[in-house]
């Protein structure tokens, strides 16, 4: 979110003028000059931002409207009117075309929604939801005559555009800019003190930096086919028979006489004398049933399984008084309990369970071929992170994480046998599933695509550190390219680079 720049341009008070929009005209034209610069940012992505007014009365929006409708050439007929009641909401008469343009508008079919403005008054509260909104100029007086809070001079502008990018200032991704007079500044840094939040400040004279990402036409010759093969991992119905259970060997734990306690000492730091000094029986659950079941839950949540507990749960309590300990216990003796209740115990009990059925929890076989991912049908998307122009990339820019994938993108682009690549993101649609270090099944997204001048390719994860999810996915990928090379013929091969 922006505030204003005009705050520092436009301070002095503006002579009242009974044409609102004379009175307003250098905000509601920086307004249209910003919108504008979206407009043409948001071209390739196929999104339309909507800019708003919001006026002081109905009366004011109606010739707020007709001025905008008919002397700015690219917003005639293309501008909605909203008229609003004191409280903010919209008059019957013009919620059914508000909703519909909120419901429609990226529809790329001009006379199913033509709207690209909008003027109405305070802020819609109800009955409208648009997630487009990235500029509004507020034409309100906001005088102590009429409060309008902060939040309703925001109102509904704030809707992510792009619900799965975090907002970024710098890119302008998912940002909502303010323009208006001094009496918005004053609300919008009253907002600043209520919420603990500094709201940023822009140049409307500066150029929008909105990097998007799209297929270049002119390098179809490097597009990539990317096999699609059925998982070969996936979750299954958790079934557990008793004999595997019996199978378990014992942990012998021995029964002790002990009971456990916790010494409390108090030391008067200025004296270096002990003052106090306590013993108490350490508090433990009330019985060894409410042990086991936290136990059992322990290990389904470690396995993954939801909704096994009531037929898991009997089989940890019989493991329990069988084969937990040196000999068959009673489970109502107290020194089960205490024993129980050790951490040593829990996690020796808990491995042992995780270990001998982490493979219940998925299915494996063997994939199948099902479809490809033509890197050429990637829709444009937007990125607010480091980017490369590459001439063998079939995208304007290879899309990058780090500075070491850039100087990757650079390597890849000169390599002499190297015949088209780019890095592989989340809009592109590929992945492989694997089982993490925690036995979840998560997706794994590659770093980079490459495909060699003799037709083999190359699935490469770039990597500056090498955590513990790092040998699972290189495992995984390994496989998947044996599995695409024998469902295709044609060579898939895996490789990690580490930076030095």
């Amino acid at each position: 979110m922006h505030k204003s720049a005009f705050q520092l341009l436009l301070s002095g008070r503006t002579r009242t003028q009974k044409v609102h929009c004379i009175r307003y005209r250098a905000w509601i034209d920086a307004g249209i000059r910003r919108w504008r610069e979206y407009k043409e940012a948001l071209k390739p992505l196929s999104k339309k931002p909507v800019l708003f007014f919001q006026c002081p009365e109905n009366k004011e929006a109606d010739e707020i409207f007709r001025y905008v409708n008919s002397a700015v050439p690219d917003l005639k007929d293309k501008v909605l009117l909203i008229h609003t009641d004191s409280t903010g909401e919209v008059k019957k008469a013009d919620l059914p075309k508000a909703r519909e343009f909120a419901k429609t508008i990226d529809d790329p079919d001009p006379d199913k929604n033509p709207y690209e403005a909008i003027v109405s008054t305070l802020m819609l509260n109800e009955g409208w939801d648009v997630r487009n909104v990235n500029v509004i100029v507020g034409l309100r007086s906001y005088t102590s005559k009429r409060k309008v809070l902060p939040e309703q001079v925001i109102g509904r502008g704030l809707r992510k555009m792009f619900p799965e990018e975090d907002a970024n200032i710098k890119k302008s991704i998912n940002v909502l800019e303010v323009i208006g007079p001094p009496g918005l500044i004053d609300i919008l840094e009253e907002l600043e003190y209520q919420e603990g939040i500094k709201i940023a400040e822009f140049d409307t004279g500066k150029p929008l930096e909105l990097t998007t990402i799209f297929v270049d036409k002119n390098k179809l010759d490097k597009d990539i086919e990317i096999p699609i093969l059925s998982p070969r991992i996936s979750i299954g119905e958790f079934f557990i028979d008793q004999t595997e259970v019996d199978n378990l060997p014992s942990l012998k734990i021995p029964l002790e006489n002990r009971v456990l306690e916790m010494e409390y000492i108090a030391i008067d730091m200025l004296k270096g004398m002990e003052v106090i000094k306590r013993k108490w029986n350490l508090p433990v659950p009330q019985d060894s049933k409410s042990v086991i079941a936290y136990y059992s839950y322990q290990i389904l949540k470690q396995l993954s399984i939801g909704g096994a507990f009531a037929s898991f749960h009997p089989i940890v309590k019989r493991y329990v008084i069988e084969k937990l300990f040196t000999n068959k216990v009673d489970i109502e003796d107290p020194r089960v309990l205490y024993k129980l209740s050790s951490i040593e115990v829990q996690e020796k009990l808990i491995s042992l369970f995780v270990n001998a059925l982490r493979d219940k929890t998925f299915i494996k076989r063997e994939p199948i071929r099902k479809s490809t991912i033509k890197l050429s049908k990637t829709s444009a998307f937007v990125w607010s992170k480091l980017v490369y122009p590459a001439n063998k990339c079939i995208f304007n820019y290879v899309p990058c994480d780090s500075n070491y994938e850039v100087d990757f993108a650079k390597f890849l682009d000169n390599a002499g046998d190297v015949e088209a690549f780019t890095n592989i993101v989340v809009k592109n649609g590929f992945y492989i599933e694997y089982i993490s270090e925690e036995n979840h099944l998560r997706f794994y997204y590659p770093d980079f695509v490459v495909k060699l001048k003799n037709g083999d390719y190359w699935i490469i994860e770039t990597k500056g550190l090498v955590d513990l999810e790092v040998p699972h996915k290189d495992k995984r990928a390994t496989q998947w390219c044996k599995d695409t090379t024998s469902l295709t013929g044609e060579n898939w091969s895996y490789m990690r680079v580490n930076q030095e």
